[in-house]
């Protein structure tokens, strides 16, 4: 996928777990959301592979994982992260509801609560990830 795609699907993923909220359809909302930061981080990452260049075999295995944490660390922002961490109380508080998601959430009921924390925390102007992540896409 070029990362233009990427950067595509993760806006349209969050716009459709707000639609998603917006009718009460709380665990699907917060479902579809995950995908989003996911998305991003994958951005990120194929900004950093040359297209006339054959990149590692296990690094692109890597990146086909779900697991945000370990996209974080092949998109290199590791070390952003964690200042921003450390700086930021409310940007690590939406990290860490952010990094709470999997796909396995597909399989659980979530709340209004839940899906409206976890929108928040991805999409806050001043603290949240997707904005935070958009800087490196």
């Amino acid at each position: 996928m070029r990362r233009v795609d990427l950067q595509q699907l993760s806006l349209r993923k969050v716009e459709s777990a707000f639609a998603l909220a917006e009718q009460k359809h709380w665990s699907n909302a917060y479902y579809l959301a995950g995908y989003s930061i996911e998305m991003a981080l994958k951005a990120v990452i194929s900004k950093q592979i040359s297209s006339d260049t054959i990149p590692d075999k296990t690094l692109i295995n890597k990146v086909y994982t779900h697991d945000i944490n370990q996209l974080l660390g092949l998109a290199g922002l590791k070390s952003d992260h964690e200042k921003m961490v450390s700086e930021d109380s409310t940007f690590a508080a939406n990290w860490s509801i952010c990094s709470e998601w999997s796909p396995e959430s597909r399989y659980q009921e979530r709340s209004s609560a839940e899906a409206h924390y976890l929108l928040t925390a991805m999409t806050e102007a001043e603290h949240g990830v997707l904005p935070w992540i958009k800087k490196y896409w």
